[in-house]
């Protein structure tokens, strides 16, 4: 396969190869629709609703405060951004043109390793969608490692199959939380029409309120809630592959409008049925879903809300592992890595960048599942499991929410180098733009300082514990993909200077 290219323009810089690569060899198949079921399946997660109902009604509060402040400029400056630079990548293009090649493959390896880990965490919900059926089975975390493995496999097999035919499956998945999204509002619904009263006072205003501190601070949902609104970029990494660039930023807008109603919808309809006490007092967050309709409408139509979530959290792992490859193929291509991961099969998917994200996704299972808690003398098996995972969510969450902030500071970066060519492409009224830079960027560093302070598993660690522990593991992570970043470019860019003393 041939890695090397001539470069293209980009609207600011000289273009990378993998601008003019993946154009040419992938084929552009991807419309508003799928963009928009990628973008879903990326960042709406039905189970982050239930630990956010807990909060009350104030968690209405939270999900709007993030949304105007975070997700909405969020889209905006990555609709600016992909204005910009319409090409495979991203964040690792964007960054490219805004700070160099150092700081972009830094920013995509940051943007890329928590996606590993959330295939894990998308498969982790099989196994809880499984014990909400039925609360005896996959007790011990072997076999819900077994689970988990069998959906990576899965997931995996699927993956490497013709990308028209994995986006077909994927968008029926989307149709699927649509209908699980207009069951549990039917059920708030029906619940009050049939004279039942709404398990929350939502008339009491106290209850809505930010409490900044004391004994009731309620300031951890800010954390919550806009960790749930991450990864809204990863659609963009296909751009080489869309049918037409206005699918870009047309995606962009409806999926952004669909997931905070989304959010919403399923918090207002727990807050009736359920209550705050119930949310916080559910372990498994689907069994709570699949019981609000359940219980509402019946036992068929819980089923078919059981089949909803679990079809859609099935394909999750799909659509992470197709999205997060994109990663892996332009850095390949623009030689941060071997070219190995770019290499594509006779239907022109890339099928060794899927296999190596499966592969140490489900090297990462074993560990979690299996090793860690073989070592029983550090304690129970199942609380070293969560204890491990929930850490390494944690430190990766953390990592995440960093490379979060290099859009926006991608954009600024921009318009000071050259705002004469940003100003002619703008989508936006230039205040706005610099609105958006600001309150993302606020939103983001709060999103870091409030996981650092709010355990996770306070039952195992204690906030006391938890800032260290996961801070610790969240700047070890980032010291050494800094340093692997320096050596992989440095390490590319002697190889590129041997190939053209060699010409």
């Amino acid at each position: 396969m041939q890695t090397t290219h001539p470069s293209v323009s980009s609207p600011i810089h000289h273009g990378l190869p993998s601008e003019a690569y993946v154009p040419a060899t992938m084929p552009h198949l991807l419309g508003t629709g799928d963009l928009t079921s990628l973008f879903l399946l990326n960042v709406f997660w039905v189970t982050n609703v239930t630990p956010v109902v807990a909060g009350g009604t104030a968690s209405f509060t939270y999900w709007l405060l993030a949304g105007v402040l975070f997700f909405i400029p969020c889209s905006v400056v990555m609709a600016q951004l992909v204005t910009l630079y319409p090409y495979a990548g991203s964040i690792y293009n964007w960054t490219q043109h805004a700070l160099g090649s150092g700081w972009s493959f830094f920013v995509s390896i940051i943007a890329w390793l928590p996606g590993v880990l959330s295939m894990i965490n998308a498969a982790a919900v099989t196994v809880s969608c499984l014990q909400a059926l039925n609360a005896r089975w996959v007790v011990p975390t072997w076999q819900q490692g077994l689970v988990i493995l069998a959906v990576l496999v899965f997931a995996g097999v699927l993956s490497f199959q013709r990308t028209r035919t994995i986006q077909h499956v994927l968008n029926v998945a989307a149709g699927a939380m649509g209908l699980a999204t207009l069951l549990i509002m039917i059920s708030a619904l029906v619940w009050l029409l049939t004279g039942h009263h709404s398990a929350t006072n939502f008339t009491d205003v106290s209850g809505w309120r930010i409490v900044p501190l004391g004994p009731q601070t309620n300031l951890a949902l800010l954390g919550s809630v806009t960790l749930a609104l991450l990864g809204s970029d990863m659609p963009l990494a296909m751009a080489g592959e869309v049918k037409e660039k206005k699918s870009l930023t047309r995606h962009l807008t409806v999926a952004t409008g669909l997931t905070l109603a989304g959010y919403l919808l399923f918090t207002f309809a727990l807050l009736v049925v359920q209550g705050a006490s119930v949310a916080g007092n559910t372990a498994n967050p689907i069994s709570l879903l699949i019981a609000t309709v359940d219980g509402v409408l019946g036992k068929g139509l819980g089923t078919v809300m059981a089949v909803c979530l679990m079809f859609y959290f099935l394909m999750i792992p799909v659509a992470l592992n197709v999205c997060f490859a994109r990663f892996l193929v332009v850095a390949a291509v623009d030689q941060r890595v071997t070219k190995w991961f770019a290499r594509l099969n006779h239907e022109r998917v890339p099928t060794n960048a899927l296999l190596s994200q499966i592969v140490i996704a489900s090297i990462l299972t074993v560990l979690i599942y299996f090793l860690i808690p073989a070592i029983t003398v550090l304690g129970k098996p199942a609380d070293l499991t969560s204890e491990v995972y929930n850490v390494l969510g944690a430190g990766l969450l953390l990592v995440w929410a960093v490379s979060f902030m290099f859009p926006f500071i991608d954009l600024a970066v921009l318009y000071y180098r050259d705002r004469d060519t940003l100003l002619q492409k703008r989508i936006a009224p230039l205040p706005l733009l610099l609105i958006c830079v600001v309150s993302g960027m606020t939103l983001c560093a709060a999103t870091i300082y409030f996981t650092l302070l709010n355990s996770f598993i306070p039952q195992l660690i204690p906030n006391s514990s938890w800032w260290y522990i996961t801070g610790g593991l969240a700047v070890i992570t980032l010291g050494i993909i800094a340093v692997f970043s320096v050596f992989v470019t440095s390490e590319a860019s002697w190889q590129v200077a041997q190939d053209e003393s060699r010409v």
